[in-house]
C-alpha cells in the first residue's frame, strides 16, 4: 500500500512538472512571437518611410504643371526647346487683312552695341554704343514709370486679331546679334523684368563680336524674341531674286533648326527695303519686319514695314524719355 502511494504521488509530481514545463515553453514561445513581431513591424515602417521619401514613378502620368510647358512628342517644332520658355505658338497671316487698317501706338526702341566701346573705336561704334550704366537707367526708367514690354507676338496678334495692348507699351530691339548685347544688355533686362527682340546676322554667329549659337539659344530660352536680320547683312535693295531668297529665307531656314521653331520676325540691314524686298520677305515666312524710320503708329496695312526710334550713345536717360512718350 504504502508502495502504490509512492507510485501515485510520483506520478502526480512528474505530469506537474511536464505542465509546468508546457505552461513555460508556451510563455517562452509567446515572447519570443511578440519579440520578432516587434522587429519585422520597425524593420517594415522603417521601410515605407524611406519609401515615402523616394522618387515615385508613375506610368503614363502628366507632366508637373509648372505653367512652363516642355517638348513634346507631338510636336517637333518645340523637340530641343528648354522647358522654361512657353510654347512656341504657330503664327499665320489671316485670310484677309483688317478694314480699315488697324493702328496701335507702339514706340520700338532699336539698340546696337551696350557696354564700353573698345579702344580705337571709330564715332560710328562709340554713336552706336549705348554704355551699361546709361542702359540700366532707361530700363529702369521703363519698370519705374509703368511701362509694359510688348512681344513680336503680341504686336502681331494686336494688328490683325485686334488683341489689346497694355496701356504704356514698349518694345525693345537689339540688331546685328553683338556678344555684348548676350553680356550686358540681357542681364540688365533680365534683371527688370523686360524681354527684348534680338536680330541675327546669321552667318556672323560665332565671329569675333558676335553671339555664338549657344548664346542666342540661352536667350531664346530666357523668354526673349529671336529675329533674322538677314544672311550677311547687304543692302536688299540692290541684290538680285536668289540672292534676295539666300538672304532672307536662307536666314530663317538657319536659325530654325538651332532654336527648334520657325522665325517670323525681320528687320532689314541699315532699315533699307523696296517692294521687292517685301514680297520675299512674306515668302520666306516672315510677318513682321523693322525698318529705321522715326515713329510709333504701327499698322496691320505695314507689317513690313514697322517703325523705330534709334537709342545712340548720346540719348542718354532725357532723350530715352522722350522717345516713349
Amino acid at each position: 500500500m504504502r508502495s502504490a502511494r509512492r507510485s501515485s504521488r510520483a506520478r502526480k509530481n512528474a505530469s506537474i512538472r511536464r505542465a509546468k514545463s508546457l505552461r513555460l515553453f508556451i510563455i517562452a514561445l509567446a515572447v519570443i512571437s511578440l519579440i520578432l513581431a516587434g522587429l519585422y513591424m520597425s524593420f517594415f515602417r522603417g521601410c515605407y518611410s524611406s519609401s515615402e521619401n523616394a522618387p515615385q514613378i508613375v506610368a503614363d502620368s502628366e507632366p508637373p504643371n509648372d505653367g512652363m510647358p516642355g517638348p513634346t512628342a507631338t510636336n517637333p517644332e518645340t523637340a530641343n526647346r528648354h522647358d522654361d520658355k512657353p510654347k512656341f505658338e504657330t503664327l499665320s497671316f489671316p485670310a484677309s487683312s483688317p478694314s480699315p487698317a488697324r493702328v496701335v501706338k507702339l514706340p520700338i526702341l532699336m539698340f546696337h552695341h551696350t557696354g564700353q566701346p573698345p579702344a580705337g573705336a571709330d564715332e560710328l561704334r562709340v554713336g552706336l554704343t549705348v554704355s551699361t550704366a546709361d542702359l540700366e537707367a532707361q530700363i529702369g526708367y521703363l519698370k519705374q514709370a509703368g511701362y509694359q514690354p510688348v512681344s513680336e507676338t503680341q504686336l502681331f496678334h494686336a494688328l490683325f486679331e485686334g488683341g489689346a495692348l497694355p496701356s504704356k507699351p514698349v518694345m525693345l530691339t537689339f540688331d546685328d546679334g553683338y556678344i555684348d548685347n548676350f553680356e550686358v544688355a540681357a542681364p540688365i533686362l533680365q534683371k527688370y523684368g523686360f524681354p527684348a527682340t534680338f536680330y541675327i546676322i546669321t552667318e556672323k554667329v560665332g565671329t569675333p563680336e558676335y553671339m555664338s549659337w549657344d548664346q542666342i539659344a540661352e536667350l531664346d530660352r530666357r523668354g526673349m524674341d529671336i529675329g533674322s536680320h538677314t544672311a550677311s547683312h547687304l543692302d536688299l535693295t540692290t541684290l538680285s531674286a536668289a540672292d534676295l531668297r539666300k538672304e532672307l529665307a536662307g536666314s530663317a531656314e538657319t536659325l530654325k533648326p538651332k532654336l527648334g521653331h520657325p522665325v517670323y520676325w525681320l528687320c532689314y540691314p541699315a532699315g533699307k527695303y523696296d517692294a521687292d524686298v517685301i514680297k520675299y520677305s512674306r515668302e520666306g515666312g516672315y510677318l513682321l519686319a523693322t525698318s529705321t524710320k522715326p515713329g510709333e503708329q504701327q499698322s496691320s496695312d505695314e507689317p513690313f514695314a514697322l517703325l523705330r526710334y534709334r537709342v545712340r550713345s548720346d540719348t542718354g536717360l532725357e532723350g530715352f524719355m522722350e522717345l516713349v512718350r
